[in-house]
């Protein structure tokens, strides 16, 4: 009770200096303010300069939003049918996603075995080998293996996988793609491998699938490339997503042909492991172990005609050797390479008698020839019948 008075006249004398202070004006009380103190004059002059500033800073901006995408198209999405002739986009498909990526996901790359029988230098021509049992997944022999090498057109079978994998429905087969005639001037210039297909020619994209593996074509490796992902260059970023996630460190691509470039590389059994994850695809399966295929074409002047596509390994290098086989498997598909920097390389896929899959890589070979009869050796030495 004693502090009631005291908060009461507290409370008074409060309200007396309030009932006293002057009373202000709101202009009164703005021009109290920090900003008031400020006095913003614009003559002429000085709004022609801050114009000036504004507009070098918006031609700036969008110099800059030029720069940042160098003149590029931007794919954020993979759409349900390429939408243009030679158009798409998208990333590398995962398992599950289109209806021909049925691969295994994550890390693919092909371990050791338990003891790895070292090929000896003398026994094969190839600087480079490595022999797979695909029974048990692992490198049962090795030459160097991991050592880089350079993959000229064994680099096709990764072409093919991520070609296969991005295609959003399986009637994109049937879409038809013209070849252009950058591309046919591009692949010309280069000495790159092929059919001989001409510019404003249309074939499927079922029949470039097909000439890439059996005629090791550079013109269809491009075009697929552009179908698929806009451009060859994107389409390459997507072979490298894909290497990346199936563990390949030593793998990098910088082209889907496999011409030389000196950071274009891989190693025997990063190859080995590419064409294992290759032959367990239902479509990229279908694809390389077929001999024989007859492309439909339209010519640029409207006539039809196909193409025959022979495998360049197992009908024309075959026919060529008198012994073309192993003792204890039988080779089923294969792919071939060559350039002046890697020599020649070759990649086999092959079976035994009951069903037992293998894979071989060589490298750096003086011939073909020489290629087959390093297999040969391989297979025969390393592989129980």
């Amino acid at each position: 009770m004693q502090n009631t008075p005291r908060n009461d006249e507290m409370i008074r004398t409060h309200r007396s200096e309030t009932a006293t202070a002057p009373v202000r004006t709101v202009d009164e009380v703005k021009a109290g303010w920090p900003l008031a103190r400020f006095q913003f004059r614009f003559d002429e002059k000085t709004t022609v300069l801050l114009l000036l500033i504004l507009a070098i800073l918006a031609v700036s901006l969008v110099l800059s939003l030029v720069l940042l995408i160098g003149g590029r198209e931007i794919y954020f999405d993979f759409p349900a049918k390429p939408q243009e002739e030679n158009g798409g986009g998208g990333v590398a498909a995962e398992k599950g996603d289109f209806p021909y990526a049925d691969g295994v996901s994550g890390n693919v790359m092909l371990p050791w075995a338990d003891k790895v029988n070292i090929i000896p230098a003398d026994s094969i021509n190839a600087a480079h080998a490595a022999l797979a049992d695909l029974s048990t997944g692992e490198i049962i022999a090795s030459r160097k293996a991991d050592e880089a090498i350079y993959p000229a057109s064994m680099t096709k079978v990764m072409t093919l996988i991520v070609a296969v994998e991005n295609l959003p429905s399986e009637d994109c087969l049937q879409d038809e793609i013209t070849i252009s005639q950058a591309v046919y001037d591009e692949m010309t210039a280069a000495g790159s491998s092929g059919k001989g297909f001409d510019p404003g020619e249309k074939l499927t994209v079922e029949s470039l699938l097909y000439a890439l593996i059996l005629e090791s074509d550079g013109i269809a490796a491009c075009e697929l490339a552009r179908y698929v992902a806009g451009s060859v260059e994107d389409f390459v970023e997507l072979m490298n997503q894909k290497a990346e996630k199936m563990g390949l460190s030593g793998t990098h691509f910088e082209n889907p042909t496999g011409l030389y470039h000196p950071n274009h590389k891989s190693t025997a059994r990063e190859i080995a492991s590419i064409m294992a994850y290759a032959m367990s695809m239902r479509l990229c399966r279908k694809v390389m172990l077929t001999q024989v295929f007859n492309a439909p074409c339209t010519g640029a002047d409207g006539k039809k005609f196909n193409y025959t596509c022979y495998h360049k390994l197992t009908v024309h290098l075959f026919e060529s050797n008198a012994v073309h086989q192993a003792q204890t498997v039988t080779i089923l598909a294969g792919k071939t390479g060559f350039t002046d920097e890697s020599r020649y390389c070759l990649v086999t896929y092959a079976e035994t008698k009951d069903g037992h899959g293998y894979v071989c890589v060589t490298a750096e070979g003086s011939s073909y020839n020489a290629c087959i009869a390093d297999y040969i050796t391989i297979y025969d030495a390393y592989v129980k019948p």
